[in-house]
């Protein structure tokens, strides 16, 4: 007899959670404990043995979710669903903590087949995912080789407040709510902080931001309450 597996579900679409909640049911290995929109609302007397992590529809909420996880349950193993192969984000959440990504091309049975692995304490990713994680890797190596040169014209208190909210995981949309601003007024902010950052992208600004000083780690009491600086937005079509 197989010792059960302790299962939590976090998913903002509630048709998900039930419809994997009720697959696991039939498993006599797994016992599904809790399914809920965010961990922060769950109290457990116990950590979870696996957390599968919704992201197919919301992916800073995501992401959010997989920091809050990591600092509430360090020992869980978390399982990322509903990613796409060639999404970069997969990388954000390798950083997060993820150790099992479900495509959304994935079926129930490949879903539980990942949840065992995982539990077992294998990194279950496909070669390209891999190669993805591994460039990542090779990339914060060698900006930690080299410090980062000064910057030639410093960031104004906007700029530096848009930045962290980016940081943040929000988008440009949400940016402009939070704030009160356009979205263009978004757009340009971010365009003129990656210029004076010399960055092509969000994340890269995000990763130099923390080296420079001028984003500050987040502590366990901020990722709680579903806001982590160390959660990156990476867009591929349009990098503002």
């Amino acid at each position: 007899m197989q010792p059960l597996v302790s299962v939590v579900i976090l998913s903002s679409d509630r048709i998900f959670r039930e419809v994997v909640t009720a697959s696991l049911a039939r498993r006599e290995d797994l016992e599904v404990i809790a399914a809920r929109e965010g961990a922060g609302s769950l109290d457990l007397q116990s950590a979870p043995g696996i957390v599968l992590i919704d992201a197919s529809l919301d992916r800073p909420s995501a992401l959010s979710r997989t920091w809050e996880v990591r600092a509430q349950w360090p020992d869980a193993k978390i399982v990322a669903v509903g990613l796409d192969e060639e999404d970069e984000q997969i990388v954000d959440f390798a950083e997060a903590g993820a150790l099992g990504y479900v495509l959304k091309r994935a079926t129930l049975d490949e879903l539980v087949e990942t949840i065992r692995r995982v539990q077992q304490g294998e990194t279950l990713c496909s070669p390209r995912i891999l190669a993805a994680v591994v460039a990542r890797i090779t990339s914060l190596s060698r900006l930690e080789a080299e410090p980062p040169p000064p910057l030639a014209e410093p960031l104004t208190a906007r700029e530096l407040e848009i930045l962290a909210l980016v940081a943040a995981g929000l988008g440009n949309k949400e940016v402009g709510r939070r704030l009160r601003i356009t979205v263009q007024t978004v757009k340009n902010h971010v365009h003129r902080i990656l210029e004076k950052l010399q960055c092509h992208r969000r994340r890269e600004a995000v990763r130099l931001a923390y080296d420079l000083g001028l984003l500050r780690e987040p502590e366990a009491a901020s990722l709680s309450a579903g806001r982590s600086d160390l959660v990156k937005r990476d867009k591929r079509v349009d990098p503002f």
